[in-house]
C-alpha cells in the first residue's frame, strides 16, 4: 500500500511546489484539500502518513474571516498530540505553533525575498537540519512570527525572526520559510502580491530584484530542499528508537 500525504491548501497561489513533486516521485499518493474552497477536514488525522500544511496570505489569528483556520488548528493539535508526522510551511508552521499553545503575532517587518538563516545548536544536531549548511539561504514571504511552542526545539532563525524552524516530538516540523519554492510558485506570488514587497526590509527591493536573485539562488535552494525532504520521508518510517 502506498504511503499517503494529506495536503492542506489555504489559497490557490500557495501549492505544494517542489515538495508535492518529490513526494509523488517517491511513490506517495496525495490528497489535496482546498480549504479556502470549502473542503472539509477529515474527522481524524489517523490514516495519513504525513500531514502537510501550506502557506497563505492570511494571519493564523483571522479565524472569523477564515473559519477553516480554527478547524485546522484543532485538527493539527490532534495530529501533533498523537505524534503523527506533520510538516507546516509559513502559515502552516504558525498554525502548528498556535495549535501547541504558542502566541502568533506580527513581526518587526515583513521578510520577502532571499534571507540567510543560522542554525541553532539544536538545529546542527537535528537529523534533518544537519543536512543543510549551518548558515543557509532561504526564500521568505511573511510578516508574522510565533513564540516557540512548549516542548519544541528551535532549529534556525535570524535576528529579526529568531524562531524560523522548530521540531515538536520526533516527526513534526514547522518551517517559517519556503523550501518548497519552484519558479512557477515564485512567479505566481510576485504576480498576486507584488504590492506587499514595499513593506519588506531591507529596502529597496522590487519584484524584478527577487526574480533576478531567484535565477541565482533557486537551484541551490531546491538542492537543499530535496536533501531535506528525502531525509524527512525516510525519518517518517524509521524505527522510533533510531530517531533522536
Amino acid at each position: 500500500m502506498k504511503p499517503s500525504a494529506l495536503i492542506l491548501q489555504h489559497t490557490a497561489q500557495e501549492r505544494g511546489g517542489l515538495f508535492e513533486v518529490l513526494i509523488e516521485e517517491q511513490g506517495w499518493q496525495t490528497e489535496i484539500l482546498r480549504l479556502f474552497d470549502g473542503a472539509e477536514l477529515p474527522a481524524s488525522p489517523e490514516g495519513f502518513d504525513l500531514i502537510l500544511s501550506l502557506g497563505g496570505p492570511m494571519s493564523a489569528n483571522q479565524e472569523r474571516a477564515y473559519p477553516f483556520l480554527k478547524k485546522e488548528a484543532a485538527f493539527l493539535h490532534q495530529a501533533l498530540k498523537m505524534g503523527q508526522p506533520v510538516l507546516g510551511i509559513c502559515l502552516g508552521a504558525q498554525l502548528m505553533a498556535k495549535a501547541l499553545g504558542a502566541r502568533v503575532y506580527p513581526g518587526p517587518h515583513k521578510e520577502i525575498g532571499w534571507y540567510w538563516l543560522n542554525q541553532t545548536p539544536a538545529g546542527r544536531a537535528d537529523p534533518l537540519f544537519s543536512r543543510l549548511d549551518p548558515c543557509f539561504l532561504v526564500f521568505q514571504w511573511h510578516g508574522e512570527t510565533f513564540d516557540l511552542p512548549p516542548g519544541a526545539a528551535c532549529l534556525a532563525g535570524n535576528r529579526a525572526y529568531p524562531h524560523q524552524a522548530f521540531r515538536f516530538g520526533l516527526r513534526a516540523y514547522g518551517l517559517q520559510f519556503h523550501l518548497e519554492l519552484d519558479l512557477d510558485l515564485l512567479q505566481s506570488w510576485l504576480s498576486a502580491w507584488e504590492a506587499e514587497i514595499s513593506e519588506a526590509r531591507p529596502q529597496p527591493i522590487t519584484a524584478p530584484d527577487i526574480l533576478r536573485d531567484g535565477a541565482i539562488y533557486l537551484e541551490r535552494l531546491q538542492d537543499q530542499a530535496r536533501r531535506w525532504l528525502s531525509g524527512y520521508l525516510s525519518l517518517i518510517f524509521a524505527p522510533r528508537e533510531t530517531v533522536r
